[in-house]
């Protein structure tokens, strides 16, 4: 394993012992499979298609497409993890953390970037929880458009 790999998972056994938990309390098995998806997702600075997380080499267990595809719906549904982009094209999928992300999409390649702004809409949400009673509130915000390579 390269020694920056090395580093990076090294810095984030907390967090994903964490998710560990968290994929445990919600039913989830704890296997090989699921830690070295979840070191993937704990280790991307940027969301990943189901292609770029089984290639990682953070994901260094041996274990088929669908397998990895089932894993990742899973996390979804039990929302630990966030897809997005297009229906249409390729999804891309992150964590879902304690600090919300937006995304800058872009509508040629779907290629999925990180909106490196303050939410714009943060206020409303915070508003919209206090006027209605709704608890746990939030929000999904994707930018479409088309990104510079496309653009070329």
């Amino acid at each position: 394993m390269p020694a920056r790999m090395a580093d990076e998972m090294s810095k984030h056994p907390i967090v994903i012992e964490k998710l560990l938990k968290e994929c445990s309390a919600s039913g989830l098995r704890r296997t090989a499979a699921l830690e070295a998806c979840l070191r993937v997702f704990a280790t991307a600075d940027q969301p990943m298609t189901l292609q770029q997380i089984a290639a990682s080499s953070a994901f260094d267990v041996s274990c088929d497409p669908a397998t990895i595809y089932r894993l990742v719906s899973r996390l979804e549904e039990r929302r630990i993890v966030r897809r997005i982009g297009f229906h249409s094209r390729a999804a891309h999928y992150c964590l879902r953390e304690s600090s919300h992300q937006d995304y800058l999409i872009c509508r040629d390649c779907g290629t999925v970037e990180v909106l490196d702004i303050a939410c714009p809409v943060e206020h409303l949400e915070k508003q919209i929880a206090e006027e209605s009673g709704f608890s746990d509130l939030e929000h999904e915000l994707e930018f479409y458009g088309r990104c510079a390579t496309c653009q070329k």
